[in-house]
């Protein structure tokens, strides 16, 4: 590990960068695999997802949700690495409601610039959409959801990193009522004329094993794979479990394919649930518990 959870200075996140995630929305990188370990845990989880016995889906272009049945990724998701920095914006009782593969090809083109805030589902039969999330309760944490994007190979400019608009995430520039998944993002925008290549832009670049946490909200896009190799990352969606999630939702469509939510539950990765308002996993599908941390950090 690159990290030792066991160093009080590196345990959470400094009041300093506290205070820089509130005006900026995400906040990296941080070091969580060594450079040349992180592909070998991604090549361990790449033969968990062909030899799992109980896979949640059969679909290969919506690739979400492999925490659930890869022991490997069911560790990624608790690493005290990551929750340890979660907890100093989220307070103690996390959960992990999603995980989602992010593959960008040698001439993948780059994703256009966006926002997300309830992760609204369109549902085709009945003409409607719906939050995948919905919070029932203010909170006195500086949020409720944190995306945390791990790069198990190299990912900077050339191989189509993130990007950051920074602040951007204290107005609303899109409008959410269609499912996100293989949308064009521009038609999404509330003011057309709204140019977001005229604000600052932060490109941030990763090496294979680090990961930067960010808000759904701050519009981030991608830019396009210019390198001769593929671009692996894992996002890893964190939410208090005072959020409903998929409350009207039995039913993911995206990508040309669909699948089914029968398979879904949330993790607790900190802390504890006191509210009971989703199904929650305490093993994944193959019967490895999920690792957590307790409310004392232990």
């Amino acid at each position: 590990m690159a990290e030792s959870t066991s160093d009080p200075a590196i345990r959470g996140l400094t009041a300093e960068q506290v205070e820089s995630f509130k005006e900026n929305g995400f906040l990296g990188p941080f070091d969580l695999y060594a450079e040349d370990e992180a592909p070998l845990v991604w090549s361990q989880a790449m033969i968990e997802m062909v030899t799992s016995a109980n896979k949640p889906h059969n679909s290969t272009t919506i690739n979400c949700d492999r925490h659930l049945d890869c022991d490997t990724l069911s560790r990624h998701i608790a690493q005290p690495a990551i929750v340890h920095k979660l907890r100093s914006l989220m307070d103690d009782d996390i959960m992990c409601w999603k995980t989602h593969i992010f593959e960008k090809e040698p001439g993948g083109s780059g994703t256009g610039w966006h926002q997300v805030e309830a992760f609204t589902v369109y549902n085709e039969s009945e003409t409607v959409s719906y939050p995948s999330l919905r919070y029932t309760e203010e909170s006195t944490a500086a949020t409720q959801e944190l995306f945390v994007w791990t790069a198990f190979s190299s990912t900077d400019k050339a191989h189509g990193c993130l990007r950051f608009l920074p602040g951007s995430h204290k107005q609303s520039y899109n409008v959410e009522n269609k499912s996100h998944n293989g949308y064009d993002y521009s038609e999404l925008k509330l003011d057309k004329d709204w140019d977001p290549n005229s604000h600052e832009i932060v490109d941030m670049e990763l090496k294979p094993g680090q990961f930067v946490i960010f808000l759904a909200k701050c519009v981030h896009g991608s830019n396009p794979n210019i390198s001769a190799d593929k671009r692996l990352g894992l996002a890893s969606r964190y939410i208090s479990p005072s959020v409903r999630v998929y409350e009207h939702i039995n039913r993911l469509s995206g990508f040309g394919d669909a699948i089914d939510l029968d398979y879904h539950g949330c993790v607790m990765v900190s802390g504890e649930d006191k509210y009971g308002h989703n199904r929650m996993h305490r093993e994944n599908l193959n019967g490895f518990p999920f690792p957590k941390l307790e409310s004392d950090g232990h």
